[in-house]
């Protein structure tokens, strides 16, 4: 809590003498000049900005491909990891417990199977 009051009468500190300092150098300034540089900075405002976003919406991708690098890299180590985790339980696995797939057996009741038998007329019946 001290800290935060500190670094607040910190800066207002900082602002309080740049406003001060920019103030004097004003007195030394004839209005025509000051005029000068206040259409100066109004003019060069919109390029400013669009200075700020271009550099801001680089560095964002720019942040937001390094973070898909180390995402991409973390995967590939945890997949290796976890290929190693498989592979060592399987070698320490004894033979006789090794589980083989086999397919699937059903046992039906005894049934008779009766062919489709054509009728007559020369379409299916189903019997």
């Amino acid at each position: 809590m001290k800290a935060k009051l500190f670094g607040l009468i910190g800066v207002l500190v900082v602002l309080a003498v740049v406003g001060a300092v920019a103030w004097w150098g004003m007195s030394f300034v004839s209005p025509n000049w000051a005029r000068l540089w206040a259409l100066l900075a109004t003019v060069a405002l919109p390029g400013v900005a669009c200075g700020a976003w271009w550099f801001g919406h680089i560095e964002a991708k720019g942040r937001l491909a390094g973070i898909d690098q180390a995402v991409d890299k973390v995967m590939r180590a945890a997949t290796g990891a976890a290929g190693l985790t498989v592979q060592g339980a399987r070698a320490m696995r004894p033979p006789s417990t090794v589980i083989r797939a086999q397919a699937p057996q059903v046992i039906l009741p005894d049934l008779e199977i009766i062919p489709r038998q054509l009728s007559s007329g020369g379409g299916e019946v189903e019997l």
